[in-house]
């Protein structure tokens, strides 16, 4: 038997998960570029944080500050936030700022709310012991700051606006909506109002049922995007003084780190996850796609898949998240008959490929009622997975193995 690793469980104990293939099957373990890069030094982390675009520097903002937010992405994002707020904190400290006028909020956007547990694993136990750590509600205690040229209504945490200084840090990605993630997307959808979400997804990016995107939306559509632009004015009517925008690698080390204006920074790492997220993206019969960045949107890996599978090939995605997938307030299905109010009933084909296969031991029925029924399958057991695929693929099958569905970025689709 032929076997391939893949990075596996980034929340969890982060062990890889080895996958084993019949020997009469051409299997290749597609490369990412990340993966020839070097993580940044504790030393280069440290003057990447200090040597900003577009702003002032971090410790001349601090010297003003009385009340701080530091603002983290969620648990649908890779960021090890505590490689970066020793740095942020010390120089607050040494401007003055005293603990207790320093707290830290994550930004779900609508995707529910975090414990201890998820503080920890993005903070660690020492900030999360000493400081104050707050979830957001996109359903109330929001102060309304007007309306983006768009139209949109902007309704951000009451908490967030009651300080005079708001850092913000997070990662960059590909995104199927806004393009590319990072940037001002830490204030809208990050820490706004449901309103504000509804309207910037559905009115302005045309996402929901009887909506049209918007063309300027879709994957590695940034620079130009109507989403994208008009969270970014919602974001400097909030006042996001000071972003931290990186790039992983698949260690979810950073390989880049900008700090400063969030426009500046993020296009600045969307160029980065650009490179370093290329990944190869050959034709195959059978695409296994692994879900390790983002564990718990694990569908992301689909449209890597979708630049390599066949059209009557198979797709194993990798959905093995003890906690499921994410929640979603404004997309997801509620109840049998009843969703959000930019949910699609409607259950999802392929759009290329003839079959999927969910891998994971953790099966969750409203999962899988996502997909039509006739085109889909969630097997437990790895050894199950490769016996089923031998019913449709035979001796000399090419079998492509994508390390990340949920990060990598095929070449295909940066190739045009």
């Amino acid at each position: 038997m032929k076997q391939v690793e893949i990075p596996h469980h980034s929340w969890y104990e982060g062990e890889p998960l080895t996958l084993t293939f019949p020997d009469e099957w051409k299997v290749h373990r597609c490369k990412m570029e990340a993966e020839n890069g070097k993580a940044m030094t504790a030393d280069e982390i440290k003057a990447a944080i200090h040597n900003p675009l577009g702003q002032k520097p971090f410790d001349r903002l601090a010297e003003k500050a009385e009340e701080v937010v530091i603002i983290f992405d969620d648990m649908t994002r890779p960021t090890k936030t505590h490689q970066y707020t020793p740095y942020i904190l010390d120089t607050l400290h040494r401007a003055g700022v005293p603990k207790e006028n320093v707290r830290f909020i994550i930004a779900p956007g609508t995707h529910g709310t975090y414990g201890r547990r998820d503080f920890v694993k993005k903070l660690g136990d020492d900030v999360v012991s000493e400081y104050q750590v707050y979830n957001h509600n996109p359903f109330e205690m929001l102060d309304y700051l007007g309306e983006t040229s768009r139209g949109c209504p902007v309704y951000v945490n009451s908490e967030v606006m009651a300080c005079d200084l708001k850092i913000g840090v997070g990662t960059v990605l590909f995104h199927r909506l806004t393009g590319l993630s990072g940037g001002g997307k830490l204030i809208s959808p990050g820490v706004a109002g449901i309103e504000t979400i509804r309207y910037n997804h559905g009115n302005v990016g045309g996402f929901g049922p009887r909506l049209t995107p918007h063309e300027t939306t879709g994957y590695l559509s940034n620079d130009d995007n109507v989403m994208r632009l008009d969270a970014e004015e919602a974001a400097r009517m909030a006042g996001l003084d000071y972003k931290i925008d990186t790039v992983l690698n698949l260690r979810r080390d950073p390989l880049e780190l900008y700090a400063g204006d969030c426009v500046e920074t993020q296009r600045k790492a969307a160029a980065g996850a650009k490179r370093w997220h290329a990944t190869e993206s050959p034709e195959a019969d059978i695409v296994v796609v692994g879900s390790y960045m983002r564990e718990n949107e694990p569908y992301l890996g689909l449209w890597p898949a979708y630049n390599s599978v066949k059209l009557d090939g198979t797709i194993v995605l990798v959905n093995d998240c003890p906690d499921g997938d994410i929640n979603h307030w404004l997309f997801n299905r509620h109840g049998k008959n009843v969703g959000a109010s930019l949910w699609n009933p409607r259950r999802r084909d392929l759009a290329k490929g003839k079959r999927l296969i969910i891998y994971g031991e953790h099966p969750l029925k409203s999962f899988e009622m996502r997909y039509e029924q006739e085109i889909f399958q969630w097997i437990r057991s790895w050894p199950e997975v490769v016996e089923e695929l031998k019913n449709h693929h035979g001796k000399g099958s090419k079998v492509a193995v994508i390390p990340d569905g949920t990060s990598c970025i095929p070449r295909k689709a940066l190739e045009g």
